[in-house]
């Protein structure tokens, strides 16, 4: 019985820690999100012409489902805000091709930076507790495998090392 108890006061404890990395690291992604003056529609043009998944503004239109005049009067701003440009095709000028600015790469980097933060993060952590932090996180890579495979998440829980 004490094993439940100290193995549920674990997960107590995991959840509050959790809750709050999950509040602080919100916070400081959300800031340059909450700076920008543009649609959750431009936001996903900026990401799409970075990732490169939409370089002309049918493309554009496609992926957002809207019309191309609606794509490209809001492609319109991001050009003004410095976040896409816009340059004709050759050899047909009518075609005009996205590229993101730097300021768009920056935003997009901003956006996937949770790597980032685990490096800054893990240069304070002392030996101890960045083993065990790779020991939490192999063992979730484990879960999440098994969980893919279709097979019982539950083997080999609280198998230490394994």
């Amino acid at each position: 019985m004490q094993a439940d108890a100290s193995r549920d006061e674990l997960l107590t404890q995991l959840n509050d820690v959790r809750a709050e990395l999950t509040r602080g690291l919100s916070a400081r992604h959300m800031a340059p999100f909450l700076e920008l003056d543009i649609t959750a529609q431009q936001l996903k043009t900026v990401f799409l012409v970075t990732t490169g998944t939409v370089t002309t503004i049918s493309q554009a239109a496609e992926h957002l489902g809207v019309a191309v005049p609606t794509a490209s009067a809001s492609i319109d701003k991001l050009v003004e805000l410095g976040l896409l440009t816009r340059t004709e095709g050759k050899p047909d000028r009518r075609i005009r091709h996205l590229t993101p600015t730097r300021k768009a790469i920056r935003l997009h980097e901003r956006f996937l930076g949770l790597r980032t933060d685990t490096d800054e993060f893990a240069a304070h952590l002392s030996d101890e507790e960045l083993r065990g932090l790779v020991l939490g996180f192999e063992g979730i890579r484990r879960v999440l495998r098994q969980l893919s495979d279709g097979a019982d998440a539950t083997d080999g829980a609280g198998a230490v090392g394994a």
